[in-house]
């Protein structure tokens, strides 16, 4: 029987294999992922570049970033140094002191990551932004679990109908106490029932969507999918770009596609949401980075491709 969530959070880490989970309290945590090499990363990035607007072109953006307290072991769901160093990555030295963008690992110190990226202002939140901020925001990005309350609801559906953004960073888009309809109306999934950690395929399924240009068909991340949405979704609603490839029912042969990252609309706002993110390490994977940055970008009413140029600071490349 699976095991709630919120029955984990008091744990230093954990793992579900088959069904079954087995703590690892005080163990190791799992070896990070190699390097990308750059120039494959470049040529990632390549079919985009023509794409991208002159920073004469780019309009004032306010970013909000919403974190909380850490609530994991070593290395993962550590919302407050991903606040303080994606602050810099968006903003630059103005927005944050951290010395370097990267989250694993020794500082990568950059030169680029103290110059952030043209016309972006971010504004930092704790659990839930303030009315002010929703005002101001042009998207809302959130790393935590967030308090789905009803009158949280209905502020974030205001926020998003009369065309604010928000992104959803893994713990962000799974709902606590558990999985809410209401909640799945605003953001188009509403919550998931099962989780993994290890070894994870993300296999593109909508290529030709924007956020997706020039990612190559199937990445290897080790990481922590959660499945299967719940209440079920709606494909007419909903746009799932990348899914990966988990067991459809405990202890029973088989698997299906199940969304890792997806779009939605609400009202007039964009939501972008994206599953993984359980480790620090995949912060600093550029096949990580270009759909997130790209997601947040999209959520704002820009061009996808705004933030492609930050996808490389401070990141985990080798120089092949």
């Amino acid at each position: 029987m699976p095991i709630s969530r919120s029955a984990l959070l008091g744990l230093t880490a954990c793992l579900i294999l088959d069904g079954t989970f087995a703590s690892r309290v005080g163990g190791e945590s799992p070896p990070p992922p190699a390097a990308r090499k750059r120039s494959d990363v470049e040529r990632v990035l390549a079919p985009a570049a023509g794409k991208r607007p002159t920073e004469s072109s780019r309009r004032e953006l306010t970013i909000v970033l919403l974190a909380d307290r850490k609530d994991h072991g070593p290395n993962e769901h550590d919302y407050p140094r991903w606040q303080a160093r994606w602050a810099l990555l968006l903003g630059g030295s103005e927005a944050s002191r951290e010395p370097a963008a990267n989250l694993f690992g020794p500082d990568r110190v950059d030169p680029a990551a103290g110059k952030g990226t043209h016309n972006v202002r971010v504004m930092t939140a704790q659990k839930w932004p303030e009315p002010g901020q929703w005002e101001a925001a042009d998207t809302v990005v959130a790393f935590c679990y967030l308090p789905w309350s009803p009158e949280n609801i209905a502020q974030a559906r205001g926020y998003l109908e009369r065309g604010g953004g928000l992104v959803l960073i893994h713990s962000a888009t799974w709902t606590m106490p558990g999985p809410s309809a209401d909640v799945a109306a605003i953001v188009g999934v509403g919550g998931f029932e099962r989780h993994r950690h290890g070894g994870t395929e993300m296999n593109l399924v909508a290529p030709a969507h924007p956020i997706c240009l020039g990612l190559p068909a199937a990445i290897q991340f080790v990481d922590e999918p959660y499945w299967p949405p719940t209440p079920a979704i709606h494909a007419d609603r909903i746009q799932i770009l990348a899914a990966s490839k988990e067991q459809t029912v405990v202890g029973q042969p088989g698997e299906s596609l199940q969304p890792l990252f997806w779009t939605f609309t609400c009202g007039k706002g964009r939501v972008f949401g994206c599953v993984l993110g359980h480790n620090n390490w995949t912060f600093d994977d550029p096949y990580f980075r270009l759909p997130l940055l790209r997601g947040i970008a999209w959520s704002a009413g820009e061009s996808p491709y705004r933030f492609d140029d930050l996808v490389l600071t401070s990141a985990a490349v080798t120089h092949e």
